[in-house]
């Protein structure tokens, strides 16, 4: 259309047919039938705009823009919602009404999207202040979302629903929010609100929703058909298929199907420093225990990649780790480090030789499957004569660098670990048992998970499994470990031969966990 419009829109607001020409603009740019935004900082910068428009056209055609605005570059963006504050600062009271074009609900709106929600609250504040309405309600609710006000926003949004019964579509943003919390239940009870209502275009949105909330909560294959079959009986609804996709994501089994990184308070803290930025070169965390050696080790690594060079890391313990994490089971059990105090271990293995070192980091950079990493590993194996097998601990503490930076180093450690472990496991299964009666750290996870899918291929292994699975389970703290308890859920979901209740128990302690 490109110029047409454009002139088209001009002939029309030139002509004294501004709300047709406000329509027809805003409705070709946000369809995209139209990507010039030329006329719009004439139009809002028009003085007498709501003057010739009326107000309601004005807010209508505020609103519309709004998600046209968020495709530009910044630039173009904070001049345009600049533009659309000038015009609604010169509407200072407009009617009230129950839909989206209400002026305290537009300039509500244009806030959020700046980001600017306490801002967004405060508008949509006055406003009721000034007159109760389904959509007031509503959007104080939604704003309150923003602010992570929970209990807020619930009464916001069921007095919306109240004062408008047919409109439930606030529910969905609710839901839509616990979910991606992972508060199944919560989110599934605010879809139901939705279905209940009955409301068919907000019910395409809810259906598959509630029916994945379903699943999530339970683990029972049979919300998941339901959820196929919704996906399957509308061609157009990409939420279902997504939903899908996602289910199909979380009925994999971590570490074996994908690696499942470290969730520890320090390593969470090194991802924050990645998104933030901050180069100041210094990093300190407090914790309320012990973080595992190698959690530590990966957070020195994470900082050197992402300063370029050693960086100054402080970390400061309430207490130690009960069971103590610089404990071995016995004496045939594996020790990595020793410890200086609670948060200083000290590498107590040897730096490996540059021969092994290159053969884990070569199956540590390829796509990782437990499959078919064990397979491959046998091939590593069989590379290592005898006095060289101590270097395969070796690199579990001095990792080899990368060819790239694919993988950043906080979590580059745990995959040279299980492609060590891994070819531990094919030099002798007994490694194994070693490695989970060491101290408590991350190379355990790679042992049990190995020992739990060889089970799973081969019966005969299952008592051997079960044993070292339950000997592990004994040492993991169920307070402060969730990343150790987490993937020994995954673990033991792998054992063969369990009844359905078993497994779906496995289920839903994974979830409880990820919720966490």
């Amino acid at each position: 259309m490109g110029l047409d419009t454009v002139r088209e829109a001009e002939r029309l607001y030139n002509t004294g047919n501004v709300q047709e020409a406000l329509q027809y603009y805003a409705s070709a740019l946000w369809r995209g039938e139209e990507q010039s935004p030329e006329l719009l900082p004439v139009w809002l910068g028009d003085p007498g705009l709501t003057e010739k428009a009326g107000e309601r056209a004005v807010c209508a055609f505020i609103a519309c823009l709004l998600l046209v605005i968020d495709r530009y570059e910044e630039p173009r963006r904070r001049e345009l919602w600049a533009l659309c504050h000038r015009v609604l600062d010169g509407i200072p009271q407009g009617e009230a009404r129950q839909d989206t074009t209400d002026r305290y609900v537009v300039e509500c709106n244009l806030c959020r999207h700046e980001k600017n929600h306490e801002k967004a609250l405060e508008v949509i504040m006055k406003g009721l202040s000034q007159g109760a309405t389904a959509s007031r309600y509503t959007f104080a609710g939604l704003t309150c979302l923003d602010l992570e006000k929970e209990e807020e926003a619930e009464q916001y949004i069921a007095m919306g629903h109240q004062a408008n019964p047919e409109d439930a579509s606030a529910y969905n943003d609710m839901g839509d929010y616990y979910l991606i919390r992972r508060r199944w239940k919560k989110a599934g009870e605010c879809y139901y609100k939705v279905l209940e209502a009955g409301d068919g275009n907000d019910c395409s949105w809810a259906e598959p929703s509630w029916l994945f909330c379903r699943f999530m909560e339970g683990g029972d294959p049979y919300e998941l058909e339901r959820l196929a079959l919704c996906a399957a009986g509308d061609a157009s609804n990409d939420r279902a298929r997504w939903l899908c996709q996602i289910a199909a994501f979380e009925r994999k089994i971590p570490n074996v199907d994908y690696l499942e990184y470290s969730t520890e308070s320090i390593i969470n803290a090194v991802r924050s420093v990645r998104q933030s930025g901050n180069m100041s070169g210094v990093v300190s965390c407090g914790t309320s225990c012990q973080e595992s050696a190698s959690s530590i080790n990966a957070v020195r690594l994470g900082l050197e990649q992402i300063y370029g060079k050693e960086a100054s890391f402080v970390l400061s313990s309430a207490k130690a780790q009960n069971p103590p994490l610089d404990q071995t089971l016995d004496q045939e059990g594996i020790a990595l480090w020793t410890f200086r105090d609670i948060n200083t271990p000290l590498p107590a293995v040897d730096e490996p030789s540059e021969y092994v070192s290159g053969l884990v980091g070569e199956l540590a950079e390829t796509e990782f499957s437990l499959p078919a990493w064990y397979e491959a590993a046998e091939k590593y194996a069989a590379q290592i004569s005898p006095e060289y097998r101590d270097d395969l601990y070796g690199v579990m503490v001095y990792p080899p660098k990368q060819k790239g930076d694919g993988i950043c180093a906080e979590d580059w450690l745990l995959n040279v670990q299980f492609a060590a472990v891994c070819i531990l496991a094919r030099i002798s299964l007994h490694e194994l048992d070693r490695i989970c009666k060491g101290q408590l750290d991350w190379p355990i996870i790679p042992a049990f998970t190995l020992a739990a899918w060889l089970a799973s291929r081969d019966a005969s292994r299952l008592p051997w499994a079960e044993n070292l699975l339950g000997t592990v389970q004994g040492r993991i703290s169920t307070e402060n470990y969730c990343f150790f308890e987490y993937a020994f859920a995954c673990a033991a979901s792998l054992l063969p031969g369990r009844d359905a209740e078993y497994y779906t128990d496995m289920w839903r302690w994974r979830q409880r966990l990820k919720e966490g």
